[in-house]
């Protein structure tokens, strides 16, 4: 049997940087990702490998993930672009 693969956790690329973006508004509204993933309707484990730039979020997980910490995409986004992980 095969040994399954460890997530490795990316340096860079878009899906980190809007993890951490995420990450901090929800940690500064004090949200837990269990809260997020109900609002979010979906599970805390996707919530947990999106904030750490894993996967890649559909567009209407971010619209949900985001409404569940009381802020719009493009403030997540914006704050995504400042980061050193974007570019």
């Amino acid at each position: 049997m095969k040994a399954r693969s460890k997530h490795v956790q990316p340096l860079k690329g878009p899906e980190k940087a809007f993890g951490r973006a995420f990450r901090a508004f929800r940690e500064k509204e004090g949200i837990s990702q269990g809260k997020v993933c109900e609002a979010a309707e979906c599970d805390r484990t996707t919530v947990s490998l999106i904030e750490r730039g894993l996967v890649s979020a559909k567009l209407e997980t971010i619209d949900k993930m985001c409404k569940a910490i009381n802020r719009y995409p493009s403030e997540v986004m914006r704050a995504m672009e400042k980061l050193p992980f974007y570019r």
